[in-house]
């Protein structure tokens, strides 16, 4: 992976970018994916932002670039920031928390400045996904030294760094993340889990999408599941099955047709 540079254009970054961020490309755009009308019209809002950036940049008014979804999990969060990233047509970097979080003193503190620094330097959307690890709430007499300071460098580089695209978090866990994180964050936004009426127009789209219809009783079973991620699980095990069964008497008649 390389970085750009203000001086000679490009330079290669360290091992810790190289391990800790995965490129996820991802087609979908916003209006694809399942979002309430409140949180539809927010990041239509962060997209018209985006678009005018500059025109209000000269009118020293600044854009929201440091988003915070939090709800259940496999309810949209990730799919959304990713959405976003197309909807931007920015790329999409997912930061991987193994090869953040270090072993040794201070350690930590000194990769999210590089994370930063690369989101300083490149125009992206750079996902903190489950953010309850990097954030969580100061104080508890059973987590070591190190854990406090590693919120506080998280907190100041959100708050301080000037990133050339967007920051999105996600937490499963909003209710156990330090209270002072809330206020660096631009927008939040809930993802609540969806009602038995969205999880069924959500089975509907996924099955259109692949023009495989399936029995009435078997959607409304899968619009019974928890979340978005559950109920795409049931229709792609349904449509994989359908799909082998039909691979299969095609091969069967052609054996026959010999």
């Amino acid at each position: 992976m390389r970085l750009p540079d203000s001086k000679n254009g490009t330079f290669e970054c360290s091992k810790v970018l190289s391990t800790a961020l995965t490129e996820v490309k991802n087609p979908v755009g916003i209006d694809q994916v399942m979002l309430r009308r409140n949180a539809r019209m927010e990041l239509a809002e962060v997209v018209r932002e985006w678009k005018h950036r500059q025109q209000l940049a000269a009118l020293r008014i600044g854009t929201r670039n440091r988003l915070f979804f939090f709800g259940p999990p496999g309810c949209g969060k990730s799919i959304t920031a990713q959405a976003l990233g197309h909807e931007l047509s920015l790329p999409t970097y997912v930061v991987r928390f193994d090869a953040v979080i270090g072993a040794y003193l201070g350690q930590t503190a000194l990769h999210l400045r590089e994370l930063f620094r690369f989101a300083e330097l490149t125009p992206c959307v750079l996902v903190f996904d489950e953010v309850d690890a990097l954030a969580k709430q100061r104080g508890n007499p059973l987590d070591v030294g190190e854990l406090d300071r590693i919120v506080i460098s998280f907190m100041q580089e959100l708050e301080h760094s000037q990133t050339r695209g967007v920051i999105v978090a996600t937490s499963n866990l909003p209710k156990h993340l330090d209270k002072a994180l809330w206020r660096r964050f631009d927008l939040t936004m809930e993802f609540r889990k969806p009602t038995p009426a969205e999880l069924r127009s959500f089975v509907e789209k996924k099955v259109k999408v692949f023009g495989i219809n399936l029995p009435s009783s078997q959607i409304r079973s899968f619009s019974k599941a928890h979340s978005y991620a559950e109920a795409e699980k049931y229709v792609e095990s349904a449509v994989r099955q359908l799909a082998l069964k039909r691979i299969e008497r095609d091969l069967w008649q052609k054996r026959r047709s010999k």
